[in-house]
């Protein structure tokens, strides 16, 4: 029988109580992985993970707050154990015109694509090996530049850059720091833009060469891959996951 990818690894993923976030949990879980579960909706969590042996926790997190951050390296250290892989999967953004994004949903729309990023990798590093992994997760919108998401561009952008410098930093350390750039993905948040309306989605789904709209548990494959040593001479690297999107 093959070892499982991530059997006996210990990983932390933010996020995980909905679409990719969920997916990637729900992956590294069927790779042997025990994981930190971590997520503001902390019943659904529980609901998805409460009853798995290889959960060791499930935590209530604003990723915008340090003190709620904090949790997760007292939870990895609790456990006496090396991570594997830390993934921040937390991330958001508004659809507006230039003119209409105010300083509050600015600042939010970076503290939950850059601050958490960042903030969870550095409460994270102290418990991480020489074989460890950082995977964020960025989008095409950090190098696409669309209208009506500025901010969200420039946080995404930013996250692209985080991994980057994450890898030329801690590379003396034998971590390593890649970034994934999905493009349109079956979530909430794409739900959401698409409001219903087929001719947007049809639209949207004409321009994928690949013929069809990503699933979360794409781009879960794609983080395995990256967490996993089946990848150790990749890091600094953006993997854009996107059909074939931006290739048109």
């Amino acid at each position: 029988m093959n070892k499982q990818l991530m059997e006996g690894e210990l990983c932390v993923v933010t996020g995980a109580a909905a679409g990719i976030g969920r997916a990637i949990a729900e992956r590294f879980l069927e790779e042997g992985a025990d994981l930190i579960i971590a997520d503001f909706n902390e019943d659904e969590a529980r609901r998805l993970y409460g009853k798995n042996p290889h959960v060791l926790s499930i935590l209530k997190v604003d990723a915008t707050k340090p003190e709620d951050l904090d949790k997760i390296g007292d939870a990895v250290k609790n456990t006496g154990r090396k991570v594997k892989a830390v993934l921040p999967i937390v991330g958001n953004g508004p659809n507006n015109m230039i003119e209409d994004i105010t300083p509050e949903e600015f600042r939010l729309t970076m503290d939950l694509n850059v601050f958490s990023s960042f903030f969870t990798v550095q409460t994270v590093l102290p418990y991480m090996s020489d074989r460890s992994a950082i995977v964020l997760i960025s989008s095409i919108a950090g190098f696409q530049g669309g209208k009506n998401a500025l901010v969200y561009n420039a946080a995404k952008a930013a996250v692209r850059s985080m991994a980057r410098s994450f890898a030329g930093e801690l590379a003396e350390r034998g971590i390593r720091a890649n970034a994934i750039s999905p493009g349109p993905t079956e979530t909430k948040a794409f739900t959401e833009f698409v409001k219903g309306d087929e001719d947007v989605r049809a639209g949207i789904l004409a321009n994928i060469p690949i013929g069809h709209i990503g699933q979360p548990k794409e781009i879960a494959a794609i983080a395995l891959f990256l967490a996993s040593d089946e990848s150790s001479y990749v890091t600094g690297a953006e993997v854009i996951a996107d059909g074939g999107f931006t290739n048109r």
